[in-house]
């Protein structure tokens, strides 16, 4: 598999060194990445003095796409260009036609940015607007389309090593995977724990206690443990452990079964022999694979993603709902989404 980090190195650097597009979609559930490119590209255009007059930043839920259009179609004020930036695309309300004849003949004095994730909050694929085949089609053709995907494993490590860097925050690889486990992939919130960091150690190497003394040492083993106690029976020292980890508040239940499922998802790839790896964390995870039958990791999975529709939907505490998915998987037995099926775990 290719490395996203090299991919992303080679865009920017695309960008930098080439003549600016006058139309962008930018697509992928990588949002953080995704802005930093629409502000790269923001930066090569629009002096600092000048983005009151030449900047128009909207989003989708809020834009009405007629005026929008017109702005587009506006001359810059004392400059050669200006830029327009849509965020959230895909909350764009009806229409999108005047929006593709557009990019079929965009302006040559604007600069448009559209940001379009085709996931869910929940990481889920959204339902593709009608229009959007019809609009990537025209960007292709007029200018660049530039796809953001989720960065691997180990990609992620070296992008935070490299972030913290940037910040004068050096960080070895150990750190930045335990920052990585304690935090979660978010790299919004890896962002903010990185400037808590620079903070307080700028210019200083950064190890395990000090992620301790700023993030908190129980934030940072909880996870972890929960998910290394997990085995294919019950077993009470893991429902100890996730109480201990509801009632501290060190997660909140959403983040639990976010993270839970990766790990279960990882183990199912294993166990399909797909999940080609090596070193310690990857030893460790065939070993706990070898203990589970496919068809237990997939109640898991399914009790899983059961518990985090219901926390989207229903009334029922997170709470409830997290250790009901937890019982009932750890019993091999599904969880139906009715209040009788939570009650009897």
């Amino acid at each position: 598999m290719k490395s996203k980090l090299s991919y992303y190195k080679r865009i920017f650097s695309d960008l930098d060194r080439k003549n600016v597009a006058n139309l962008y979609l930018l697509t992928g559930p990588e949002y953080f990445i995704m802005e930093e490119m629409a502000g790269r590209i923001v930066s090569s255009i629009v002096p600092e003095d000048l983005r009151s007059f030449n900047l128009t930043v909207s989003y989708g839920a809020e834009t009405d796409i007629e005026t929008f259009i017109g702005a587009a179609r506006s001359y810059p004020f004392m400059a050669d260009k200006r830029v327009l930036l849509l965020k959230e695309l895909e909350r764009l309300k009806g229409s999108w036609k005047a929006l593709i004849e557009y990019c079929r003949d965009p302006a040559p004095s604007t600069v448009l940015i559209l940001l379009f994730n085709p996931f869910d909050d929940s990481g889920r694929r959204s339902r593709q607007p009608r229009d959007f085949k019809a609009l990537e089609a025209c960007v292709k053709a007029q200018g660049q389309r530039l796809a953001f995907e989720k960065l691997a494993e180990e990609d992620l490590n070296r992008w935070i090593v490299q972030k913290a860097k940037k910040m004068n925050l050096p960080l070895d690889a150990g750190t930045a995977d335990l920052l990585m486990r304690s935090v979660g992939e978010n790299l919004f919130d890896i962002q903010n724990e990185l400037e808590k960091l620079s903070i307080v150690f700028e210019g200083e190497s950064v190890e395990r206690s000090d992620l301790d003394a700023v993030i908190g040492g129980y934030r940072v083993d909880a996870l972890f443990e929960l998910v290394d106690r997990i085995g294919p029976a019950m077993d009470a020292s893991v429902l100890k452990t996730l109480h201990t980890i509801i009632t501290t508040g060190a997660e909140r239940p959403s983040v639990v079964v976010y993270h839970t499922i990766r790990h279960f998802l990882a183990l199912l790839k294993i166990k399909a022999g797909a999940g080609g790896g090596a070193g310690y964390r990857f030893d460790l995870l065939r070993k706990k694979a070898g203990r589970f039958s496919t068809k237990q990791i997939l109640v898991w999975l399914e009790n899983l993603r059961i518990a985090e529709l219901m926390m989207k939907s229903v009334t029922f505490p997170e709470e409830t709902l997290l250790i009901a998915a937890f019982m009932h998987s750890m019993r091999g037995e599904l969880l139906e989404r009715n209040s009788d099926s939570l009650f009897a775990a």
